[in-house]
């Protein structure tokens, strides 16, 4: 069985890598011309990480762990309000736990199925039909190809769910936020730490990557839903919205080295009545992006392939495969996308009441003795079957 992967990212990867190994030839197609090296920061622990483990895939990830040590939230003085350890981390997670750049896991994944895979890179659909015995696609060469089965995993911008399923606005929910990153070098002393600074409705941060001496900012702030915001009005946007925040934000966006790398995007999940049409599914991002408030959406988006690829090899057609898949997979998406809805508030308080709130709570709770209730609000464990 031939299956078409539309999207090179970490749930397309990982369903190539479990594709192949049940014996079927998955083929990627990736928009980009190659493999991204840029991108954030990202917690791994989890579904992920239990993927990753039957992937053999720690080692390979173990020596390119982020160097942090520890999470603080400072005041404009840089005085540390509350901190949360790595070492408290470790254990919150059942010691499974690695702080990553999106890049490294990546590559990681890439390198996992480079010599085994067809990867298409700088190719995308323009068009998708489906019969009872194929999906035929369009390049965007206008070159034809029919394949058994079309899996979309081409994230929250999904081209695959736009052509099969209907326009994004009918399935995105904005939920009040835009979020922009970049990276510097770090002369700042932000060392092997995460730091963020809040302030009603906007919040910065910064912390060290894998690369020795460099930092990746990260900005949220409260707007309206005005879509996609072009490169050329990034920078602009960032210092209207944070103009007069303390800390260390005016030299933040002032060192800014090129302009164009600058990522942003609204805080958006993906709601869909169903994942599956015909002959093509969706995986990831692409059906249930969850957001970053989550801290779950690359290990879900692993979990969701695994998950998929399992159920096209174990089940006896492709309809009952993507309908177990789905029924597997929904309930524990929708349980992390409620339960960051409900922490996006939280998460940037509009007020300095709420601010002051959110001070008190991260005082009390990042201890040892509330491990239990932070295992909780992280969900801790693997939604798969040991």
């Amino acid at each position: 069985m031939r299956i078409l992967i539309s999207g090179g990212g970490l749930a397309g990867l990982t369903l190539a890598y479990w594709l192949h190994h049940y014996g079927f030839t998955p083929v990627i197609v990736e928009r980009e011309q190659a493999i991204r090296h840029d991108g954030y920061g990202i917690d791994f622990f989890g579904t992920g990480y239990d993927v990753a483990s039957r992937m053999g895939l720690i080692n390979q990830l173990q020596p390119n762990v982020i160097p942090i040590q520890y999470v603080a939230y400072v005041d404009a003085a840089d005085k540390v309000i509350a901190k949360l350890d790595i070492s408290l981390m470790e254990k919150v997670m059942y010691g499974n736990y690695m702080a990553l750049m999106h890049w490294t896991l990546e590559d990681v994944l890439y390198k996992a199925i480079e010599n085994d895979v067809e990867i298409r890179f700088g190719r995308y659909l323009k068009d998708v039909h489906q019969n009872a015995s194929a999906v035929t696609v369009t390049f965007d060469d206008d070159t034809t190809e029919s394949f058994d089965l079309l899996i979309g995993a081409d994230g929250i911008h999904s081209n695959t769910r736009q052509l099969v399923f209907g326009a994004e606005s009918s399935f995105s929910r904005f939920m009040g936020y835009y979020v922009a990153c970049y990276s510097l070098p770090d002369s700042y002393g932000i060392g092997h730490a995460w730091k963020n600074y809040t302030e009603p409705n906007r919040q910065v941060g910064a912390y060290c990557s894998n690369r020795e001496g460099e930092v990746v900012t990260l900005f949220m702030f409260k707007a309206q839903d005005e879509g996609v915001i072009s490169r050329e009005k990034r920078l602009p946007r960032l210092k209207q919205v944070f103009n007069g925040m303390g800390w260390l934000t005016p030299q933040l966006l002032n060192d800014v080295v090129d302009p164009d790398t600058i990522f942003m995007d609204t805080v958006t999940q993906i709601h869909m009545p169903t994942w599956h049409q015909g002959r093509v599914a969706l995986v990831g991002d692409s059906c249930g992006c969850m957001t970053l408030i989550s801290g779950q959406g690359a290990s879900m988006a692993m979990g969701g392939a695994y998950v998929l690829a399992q159920a096209i090899q174990e089940q006896g057609r492709y309809e009952e495969a993507f309908q177990h898949y789905e029924t597997m997979m929904r309930p524990a998406i929708e349980q992390r996308q409620k339960g960051a809805r409900d922490f996006a508030k939280a998460f940037v308080p509009g007020t300095e009441l709420g601010l002051t709130a959110q001070k008190v709570m991260m005082k009390i709770i990042l201890r040892d003795m509330f491990v239990g209730l932070l295992r909780r609000q992280f969900g801790a464990g693997s939604i798969l079957a040991a």
